[in-house]
């Protein structure tokens, strides 16, 4: 019952903060926090190996069911700390952007279907809350009401519509294949028809691709974290675009995870490396050219989701020594929330002070935030992979694996590597122009104002926090969580392989140190000379690419209605004029008169009348003579003999 109870005190704090009128209360605050408890006490048996299953005694063909592994219970008490934290912000925040109240109830329906997709334990109770989860959010990005909020909100419903639309076909073919749907959390799935099963895979990752911001699929990503309010913009970046590399895993664990290959998905590894590294490539490059805050975290999102992504497909690729490729694309998961939400949250408070998400028109604010200076930078420590912050645990092991990928003698993956490392120097030197303009450049003359901001730096203080805490003892996760959860997926090696890493070794501690100098450098030389004003010309960019595309498209449709007109409006006219034809022909049959045939007169009726008459008698004559229908009965000489004896 508790699987039910989860997503279900959300909506009890909806219809709650629906009856309370006149009172301000903060009612995603108290659902996060009994969200938080109840998973923490009631999903702490799942890493001993007792997982939960529930199923909703409902009559009809659809019964959902609901169910909790150490994956689930992961991202379940990761939602419920990253709403808890933002909701200590939003109140305060909100009083900024206005119609708090429709925010805190889009946050609550939002909350629900998040952790109605975690706990989804078929496939189409997944998809039900995935949809659901679309909708709530999708008005954190149009909640300015502006002309582009409007346009990067039906930008983000088209894309987020497809991707469900994706997931419900790759339902079907997945039933097909296997003749019975498989529940999630099953294991390896050995299908009936691998073909279609490949086809439903690669339909899941397109699906839940999109959700994740895997390029191509990330053009929406932008556009929607940079306009929603910032408490929106830290919860979609921080977790549900995670809800896309849950589906991820889940569809690896189809595909089998720590079996090698098999199930007609021998690709899913390799395509999901490339694929990955593709992503880490295309977010970084286009934060580094970022002059808008928001627009620059948001395109991180998509180079960290990359992170994500490569440590998945290295995983699969590795088989049953993927375990480190797992369990660091997990952690990740992890990291990636809190500090991405500490980045966001901490724009945010500069926002509410100046108004302003330039980072040319901001500098010298440290300051006047000096709080809010410190705990930026631990959260610019955390991502760029700063030994002694989170983000350097999760990166190290997620190197590990592309190493061991490498090892296996694929000159590929030998690129991957080295793209693995020259991405960590390009997400080191675009958090390095957000510090610097932002708090240590030349002094802004925009006008700050005054107002408190307790409630907003005690929210990224938590955040904060945690993520100093995982960077001090950084196999702590992974031991007691991760690694639980990737046995469950099964990766039943991965506790021995985590044994015998060491995430305070020189080389690693070396190489990031290293990262992070020549990413200063970077910085340093791109400010200099001007590099990150450049432009791209818009062929050059896929957002450009994707605009072409679709002007293409537009004009073909044009072309091609243009076309459709002309045609339907000639074969129009063609019949008319055939059938004036008919119809006088047959008025000329319809009329009585007297004609003349071979010297006979007819009188009374026309001689096309008498002519059609004539040959429809020779028809019924000729037939006959050819076709006596007696079966004994066979005529003298032959048809071509008759036409001859005729002739003379």
């Amino acid at each position: 019952m508790l699987l039910v109870m989860l997503p279900a005190i959300p909506l009890i704090g909806a219809l709650a903060l629906l009856l309370i009128r006149g009172k301000s209360v903060n009612m995603p605050l108290i659902t996060s926090l009994i969200v938080l408890v109840l998973a923490g006490v009631g999903l702490s048996s799942v890493f001993g190996g007792m997982p939960l299953a529930y199923r909703l005694p409902l009559a009809g063909p659809f019964v959902p069911t609901f169910q909790a592994d150490p994956l689930s219970a992961i991202f379940v008490m990761l939602a419920a700390l990253l709403w808890f934290a933002v909701s200590i912000y939003a109140p305060e925040y909100m009083k900024h952007e206005g119609r708090a109240r429709s925010f805190q109830l889009c946050t609550l329906f939002t909350l629900s279907a998040v952790l109605g997709v975690f706990l989804a334990g078929d496939l189409f109770t997944m998809l039900l809350f995935f949809e659901l989860m679309t909708i709530a959010s999708f008005f954190w990005v149009i909640h300015r009401w502006n002309k582009e909020a409007i346009r990067a909100g039906y930008f983000y419903l088209f894309f987020s519509i497809t991707g469900g639309l994706f997931l419900a076909l790759g339902i079907v073919l997945m039933g097909a294949s296997t003749d019975v749907l498989p529940a999630i959390g099953v294991g390896p799935v050995t299908p009936i028809e691998p073909k279609m099963f490949a086809w439903s895979l690669a339909l899941f990752v397109a699906g839940f691709g999109i959700k994740a911001g895997m390029v191509p699929l990330h053009l929406w990503l932008p556009h929607a974290h940079s306009v929603a309010p910032t408490p929106g913009s830290a919860l979609l970046s921080g977790l549900l675009i995670k809800v896309g590399a849950y589906g991820l895993i889940r569809v690896g664990q189809y595909a089998g995870w720590g079996i090698g290959w098999g199930s007609g998905a021998t690709w899913l590894g390799s395509s999901l490396t490339v694929v990955g590294i593709s992503t880490m490539l295309v977010g970084v490059t286009a934060a580094l050219l970022q002059s808008d805050a928001k627009r620059l975290l948001a395109y991180h999102s998509v180079s960290q989701m990359g992170y994500i992504i490569l440590g998945l497909g290295v995983g699969l690729y590795l088989g049953a020594g993927g375990g480190l490729g797992l369990v660091g694309a997990i952690y990740h998961i992890v990291n990636h929330a809190l500090f991405k939400a500490a980045l966001f949250l901490g724009v945010g408070v500069i926002y509410v002070h100046t108004n302003e998400t330039n980072l040319y028109n901001l500098g010298g604010l440290w300051r006047r935030f000096p709080m809010t200076a410190i705990l930026m930078f631990l959260a610019v420590l955390g991502i760029t992979g700063a030994p002694g912050l989170n983000g350097y645990a999760s990166k190290t092991l997620l190197h590990h694996a592309v190493s061991l990928a490498a090892e296996t003698g694929a000159p590929w993956l030998v690129w991957v590597e080295r793209l693995f490392l020259l991405v960590g120097v390009g997400t080191a030197a675009s958090f390095t122009k957000l510090y610097y303009l932002m708090f240590l450049g030349k002094p802004t003359k925009v006008k700050i104002a005054d107002n408190k901001s307790r409630s907003l730096q005690l929210a990224m203080g938590l955040l904060a926090v945690v993520m100093v805490g995982i960077g001090l003892r950084p196999e702590l996760f992974p031991r007691s969580m991760a690694a639980p959860a990737a046995e469950v997926l099964g990766m039943q090696d991965v506790v021995t392989t985590l044994a015998g890493v060491s995430f305070w070794n020189g080389n690693d501690l070396v190489g990031m140190f290293v990262t992070l100098a020549l990413g200063m450098l970077v910085c340093w030389a791109g400010l200099r000379s001007g590099a990150f004003h450049w432009h791209p010309p818009i062929w050059l960019t896929l957002e450009g690419l994707a605009k072409l595309a679709g002007l293409g498209f537009l004009t073909l449709w044009r072309v091609g209605a243009g076309l459709y007109r002309s045609t339907v409006t000639a074969i129009r006219e063609i019949g008319r004029t055939m059938g004036f034809r008919l119809y006088s022909a047959c008025r000329r049959l319809d009329q009585s008169r007297s004609g003349t045939i071979g010297g006979v007169t007819l009188t009374g009726i026309s001689a096309d009348a008498a002519l059609l008459m004539m040959t429809l008698a020779f028809l019924i004559v000729f037939y006959t003579l050819i076709d006596l229908g007696l079966p004994n009965l066979r005529l003298p000489f032959s048809l071509s003999q008759w036409m001859r004896a005729l002739a003379r």
